[in-house]
């Protein structure tokens, strides 16, 4: 009887975490987008700000880093709406303000973030509707943690009144960002 040579038959065994769908969390997202695989996160909400230049800030890199910004706005939406919430408590003495958020508004800003070249002294700047980066060096971390913050401008109310950009930058500093001023 001749040899009879049996075929290797390849099964789909899956485990069990390979089985269950998984949900990607801002961070692995960062990391997975080209040429942001080493941002420095903290304990934080913001990435950490590293004294580090980078490349000019194009198009290109600014729509890499929208996709990172909003995973970051989806995932830590209740801890953005509770820190205006709190916020908004120790402001009005304990009252129970009413306090509107629109992680939804921020969404939109992301979305329509686009390169500034005309000025280059700023990092960023929101009217409540759309986002301008400058064409400046910035590292990775900048880019995000500027679009980021430019983002959280313009989208709560306290009392059916706007919050000013002071209190506003307060709430960003409860969120982990360390600003320069």
């Amino acid at each position: 009887m001749p040899f009879v040579r049996k075929k290797r038959v390849r099964t789909n065994k899956t485990t069990k975490n390979q089985n269950t769908e998984h949900i990607s969390t801002y961070k692995e997202i960062a990391n997975s987008t080209k040429g942001f695989q080493k941002l420095h996160w903290g304990k934080a909400l913001f990435p950490d700000y590293r004294n580090l230049s980078g490349p000019k800030v194009s198009q290109k890199r600014i729509n890499r880093a929208k996709s990172i910004v909003k995973y970051i706005l989806e995932e830590k939406s209740q801890r953005i709406i509770k820190a205006f919430e709190s916020f908004a408590k120790k402001k009005y003495y304990q009252k129970n303000p009413t306090t509107e958020v629109s992680i939804l508004r921020a969404i939109n800003m992301v979305e329509n973030t686009t390169l500034y070249t005309e000025d280059e002294c700023l990092y960023g700047y929101s009217d409540g509707y759309q986002i301008w980066i400058s064409a400046i060096k910035m590292s990775n971390e900048a880019l995000v943690g500027t679009i980021l913050h430019e983002s959280l401008h313009n989208i709560a109310t306290i009392n059916g009144k706007d919050i000013c950009e002071k209190d506003e930058h307060a709430i960003m500093k409860s969120l982990g960002e360390q600003l320069d001023y």
